[in-house]
């Protein structure tokens, strides 16, 4: 651990203390001189105008030394800096303003001359809560701190601003220009030399500034209410016309689900319908197939037999093609259809084509492959089946089925 050549004061040097910056063009080191002064460096080969300050930085390290509640001293060196961004020195108005800033003093040391004013600028700003000092050297700058903290003085000396005094017109000049850049006070009363003073054309011309931004504040805030105001009515027509569709698409909802449950209705009605005449057609294929086997036992003249069985023939092809799975209904199965259905009549075509299937012992899987169904839920359709045929537990569906076709009618 090293000493201050000047307080003798150890020095506190941690490797995660020293890092190259957010911008990547220069290293800022931390470290702490004593128990109570935080030193702050600016390393770089070269002129560097930094973004920011990292006021962060300086809680992070005050917490990790449990020096929270105490009364620290901030020393900068000020070596490469060439110039201050705005973002820079509002943020260093909010650490002059900052009543809760554990830092009693900040001195800032080795400032160029193309910088200074603009630290002196900061240093005259008006309510900061703690004081600014401008050293020369890292030397004077911790002397100015130990002066300081001994109550020996050491600080810039207040001026009256009726004075006349130089520095006391550059002073207040400063503190104006403060007020104006870093803190945007345009309507606070200007101070004035006499009309013959060497100095009250810079602060004419200081107070031509202020209200020429007060006049740019205030066509701002106007220009803000207005978009606010145009944003506000066209949110406020934006959600009416999304309230507008939302309602629109309510009614459509509705009005879909009424037409969907009238087409439900009617697909079940031509399913019913599609399966009494399937039935019926079945019952007149059963008929003609047998009105054509009697016409060959018939004693008839061979010349009209021929002519009636040519006739009867092509009826009974016709109404034979009745299709059921893809597959020619024989004339059992057509008696099957035809009992199941005037026994469950509410069973439409679908459930009915399962029936036959199922009692000619069809494998769920192959049925569900026939009419392009999964096996799932071809299984539970046989599961309503069971139930809307009437069926207990104990008695299979199949079973059922295959008793049916083999009662007599």
């Amino acid at each position: 651990m090293n000493n201050c050549p000047v307080s003798g004061l150890p020095v506190t040097e941690k490797d995660h203390w020293s890092f190259e910056n957010r911008q990547g063009n220069y290293i800022r080191k931390y470290a702490l001189i004593g128990a109570d002064i935080l030193h702050v460096q600016e390393i770089a080969t070269h002129p560097v105008i930094p973004e920011q300050l990292y006021t962060a930085d300086f809680r992070s390290l005050i917490t990790e030394e449990n020096l929270d509640g105490k009364q620290l001293y901030l020393l900068m060196d000020c070596s490469p800096i060439s110039g201050l961004s705005h973002s820079y020195k509002k943020e260093f108005t909010s650490l002059l303003l900052d009543q809760e800033s554990p830092f009693a003093l900040i001195v800032l040391y080795n400032i160029s001359p193309g910088v200074r004013l603009q630290f002196e600028m900061l240093q005259a700003l008006e309510g900061a809560v703690r004081p600014v000092m401008l050293a020369e050297s890292y030397n004077k700058a911790v002397t100015s701190i130990l002066e300081f903290k001994s109550g020996a003085g050491g600080l810039i000396p207040e001026y009256d601003p009726q004075s006349l005094q130089e520095a006391a017109l550059k002073q207040e000049f400063l503190a104006e220009a403060a007020a104006m850049l870093l803190r945007n006070q345009f309507s606070r009363e200007l101070f004035f030399p006499p009309e013959n003073h060497p100095a009250r054309p810079y602060f004419d011309i200081l107070d031509l500034i202020r209200q020429e931004m007060k006049a740019l504040e205030e066509g701002h805030r106007q220009t803000a209410e207005r978009f606010e105001q145009e944003f506000r009515t066209l949110l406020a027509s934006k959600n009416s016309m999304l309230d507008a569709q939302a309602e629109l698409n309510k009614k459509n909802e509705e009005k879909f689900k009424d037409e969907k449950a009238n087409l439900l209705s009617r697909i079940a009605s031509l399913e019913l319908e599609t399966t009494r005449v399937a039935t019926a057609s079945a019952e007149k294929n059963a008929a003609l197939r047998s009105v054509c086997e009697m016409l060959g036992t018939l004693e008839l003249d061979p010349s009209a037999k021929e002519q009636l069985s040519n006739f009867c023939t092509p009826m009974f092809e016709n109404t034979s093609t009745a299709s059921l799975v893809n597959t020619e209904l024989t004339e059992t199965d057509s008696a099957f259809i035809s009992k199941l259905h005037k026994r469950h009549p509410d069973l439409n075509q679908r459930e009915l084509r399962i029936c036959l299937l199922i009692k000619l012992d069809y494998h769920s899987r192959d049925i569900s492959r026939t009419l392009g169904l999964s096996t799932r839920g071809i299984e539970s359709i046989r599961y309503r089946l069971h139930k809307k045929i009437g069926l207990d537990k104990h008695r299979s569906l199949k079973m059922y089925l295959t008793d049916l076709a083999t009662e007599s009618a």
